[in-house]
């Protein structure tokens, strides 16, 4: 996020749907954790949490944040994933970067998934790729929002 300006633009934008920076939903972040971990074993992957997703979860779960001007296209803060089929494909992102993934929510429009790693890199699974999106969890939200992105082959072992 270039300036205080476009911080303070995400900021507001996400704050109508009931985001502050000193939210946290305590220990409802552990249930939706837990139903992330138990839809991946459905499908024989298991992941592990980061403090970075811990931390995600609690500020941001359980939110729906309209994405764009259209009914059909938001983002929800649930940790998972929208599609059969994601659970591998994250556990392979998560090989190619050489870090542990966990998802954090999707797209309604497209099922595109926001994931973080344990060093804090937040990145989109998208069926049009992988790809970057920040170091900060607002920013990265935004970017996921505004489609600005990185490849992310580039963050790749």
């Amino acid at each position: 996020m270039k300036g205080s300006s476009a911080r303070q633009e995400a900021e507001a934008w996400f704050r109508r749907y009931g985001w502050s920076p000193e939210r946290d939903i305590g220990a409802e972040a552990d249930v939706l954790i837990r139903k992330a971990q138990e839809q991946a074993a459905e499908y024989g992957v298991s992941y592990t949490p980061s403090d970075h997703a811990r931390a995600f979860v609690r500020n941001y779960g359980g939110l729906k944040i309209r994405f764009h001007y259209t009914p059909e296209n938001h983002f929800y803060a649930d940790p998972g994933f929208a599609f059969e089929g994601d659970a591998e494909n994250i556990e392979e992102f998560s090989r190619e970067l050489g870090e542990e993934l966990f998802p954090l929510g999707y797209d309604s429009y497209d099922g595109a998934v926001l994931l973080v790693d344990g060093l804090g890199r937040f990145f989109v699974m998208h069926h049009t790729g992988n790809y970057y999106l920040a170091d900060d969890a607002l920013q990265a939200v935004w970017n996921f929002k505004k489609g600005d992105t990185q490849d992310a082959e580039d963050f790749y072992a």
